[in-house]
């Protein structure tokens, strides 16, 4: 399994020299200045190991080591002192029989040695639980929102789409499985709102408002008292915070946000702004990622923001960038066409369900589905001619069809096939093999309308008369984030690199380094892009992000008044 370590060291020197030793080996590094950084890390990074370098051992770490296993009890954490640092200086007396000096390579040999108790029955038979809890959990919100106008299948979409950017920022599967039960348990202090503050159909009140803000601390009090193995509570408190730190319900900014609230925070956002609600209707889903784009850095991570947008554009279904495609269901028993109703609205289709087509005929045929999910009967010869009002209705008649029979009747299967059925479901299958099915004929079907074309985007993208550079550093510096920053600005264009939340290289045509980068602050108008996780192998930059920002905008107020 892969293995995260924290390096947490004053000098910066000694941090990167820690932390490239560890990357040779295959690790992930995360990197902290203080000890409370390393505190807010590991309440939001599944950390294995920590290596605390200090000069002086003395009770300030003793507490620091305590309160990071607190927070992460099967994590080892190491205390060290570079030699470096003391070999010239009067603190080597104070070294005694305790004390021993190590090789950098012995250090890190016994820091990544292997992990005690190693995965075994105990460990799969936990893993089985959490899977077994998230069904159970999935399938009890499903029911209560079934037969919600504005809320049906919401959270599961919810859930699906905070485990898709959770995978996709390659967040070990703790961390998953606390990003996934939070999203699911997020809003269950909303019990304890009124329900006439749940329907309004206008624009909240402030006293409304409160109330509405309320249910992040019900949930938390309704749910702190059980001792879950996740940190889950953190997740659900923190996921109306702000990136700018100008949330609620306690004003965290930045990392000091869990990153699981961070990404809920993003999922949850986008899911409620592409769907209807009593006081408004929904924006179109390329409006709503433009209001995603717009407020990276502010309300949402950037990075999550960049990870949520490509994998939207990757998964989206049949119809268009993050479209619902409908789903008509044709079955004459009530209790299958709830189940698979339930199902299909969790995968983020709109269904409607009926127990036949004829009296629903000329309502449908003005409003058609991109699917119809038919059920068979007893011998197959009703559905058969509802197939056949279905082709012969021009508004209808290119709707995929699919049969559901009552068994594996070959005979009926071939009848079906030869009338034009495009599948033939079987009613015994297994219900998430049937979504999987239907998923794949819209995209079929969608790449047959209109090819396989999609957007290209390069990461998080806006105009630098709303999002200036300095701002852009700030963003990034908080939330200690490796990125690449291009701005194009007319004929000129820049870019600067950024790890670890410091700027260590930049360049401006041939010009690299602070020059550059001062260059680019001259740049009033055009378009910036951030590109999370790209790296550079030059260092052109040494100095602190926000200084180099001060002295560059010094030096423009310099040329104004010159």
């Amino acid at each position: 399994m892969q293995r995260n370590f924290l390096v947490v060291a004053h000098s910066g020197k000694l941090r990167e020299a820690l932390a490239t030793n560890l990357r040779k080996r295959g690790f992930t590094v995360t990197l902290a200045g203080t000890e409370s950084e390393a505190i807010q890390v590991v309440r939001n990074v599944a950390v294995d190991v920590v290596l605390i370098e200090s000069r002086h051992p003395d009770a300030r770490i003793k507490r620091a080591r305590t309160r990071i296993r607190r927070e992460r009890p099967d994590c080892q954490v190491f205390v060290v002192t570079n030699f470096d640092l003391v070999k010239n200086s009067a603190d080597l007396l104070s070294f005694g029989a305790h004390d021993y000096i190590l090789d950098m390579d012995v250090l890190l040999d016994l820091a990544t040695a292997p992990l005690h108790g190693a995965r075994g029955p105990a460990s799969e038979e936990q893993d089985k639980g959490t899977r077994s809890l998230i069904k159970v959990l999935d399938v009890l919100v499903g029911l209560l929102e079934l037969d919600d106008r504005y809320f049906g299948g919401f959270s599961h979409q919810v859930v699906r789409l905070a485990r898709a950017v959770a995978e996709e920022m390659g967040l070990e599967s703790e961390v998953i499985s606390e990003v996934v039960i939070a999203t699911l348990l997020r809003d269950i202090g909303k019990a304890g709102v009124h329900e006439d503050v749940l329907v309004e159909d206008k624009e909240f009140s402030s006293e409304q408002s409160d109330k509405m803000r309320g249910h992040v601390t019900g949930s938390v009090r309704l749910l702190e008292h059980i001792d879950f193995p996740w940190k889950i509570i953190p997740v659900i408190r923190h996921h109306h915070e702000r990136y700018d730190g100008k949330g609620y319900p306690d004003g965290l900014k930045g990392r000091e946000i869990p990153l699981g609230a961070r990404i809920v925070s993003a999922v949850d956002a986008y899911m409620a702004i592409i769907s209807d609600r009593p006081h408004r209707q929904a924006l179109t889903p390329e409006e709503a990622l433009a209001e995603l784009e717009r407020q990276a850095g502010a309300h949402f991570d950037p990075e999550v923001v960049e990870v949520l947008i490509r994998i939207i554009e990757k998964h989206h279904t049949g119809c268009g960038l993050g479209q619902k495609p409908s789903v008509l269901v044709i079955d004459p028993e009530e209790e299958f066409r709830r189940l698979l109703k339930m199902r299909l609205l969790n995968e983020g289709f709109e269904v409607r369900a009926i127990p036949d087509l004829e009296d629903d005929l000329e309502a449908i045929a003005e409003n058609p589905p991109h699917l119809i999910l038919a059920g068979a009967g007893e011998n197959g010869s009703h559905t058969l001619e509802v197939l056949q009002t279905v082709r012969e209705d021009e508004r209808l008649g290119l709707v995929p069809f699919v049969f559901l029979a009552q068994g594996d009747d070959r005979l009926l299967k071939l009848r079906a096939l030869r009338h034009g059925v495009d599948d033939f479901f079987q009613r015994s299958d297994d219900l998430e093999e049937m979504v999987a099915r239907v998923e794949n004929i819209l995209t079929r079907e969608a790449q047959r309308r209109n090819g396989a074309a999609s957007r290209r985007r390069r990461g998080i993208t806006g105009q630098i008369e709303n999002l200036a550079l300095p701002d852009i550093v700030q963003i990034l510096s908080i939330g200690m984030k490796t990125a690449r920053v291009t701005i194009d600005s007319g004929s000129s264009s820049g870019e600067v690199w950024v790890k670890d939340g410091t700027i260590v290289h930049a360049k401006v045509g041939s010009r690299t380094g602070e020059t550059a980068f001062y260059e680019m602050l001259r740049f009033k108008d055009g378009e910036f892009a951030i590109e999370h996780g790209v790296k550079t192998s030059q260092r052109t930059i040494q100095t602190d992000a926000m200084f180099l920002v001060m002295e560059g905008l010094r030096r423009l107020d310099e040329e104004s008044v010159a």
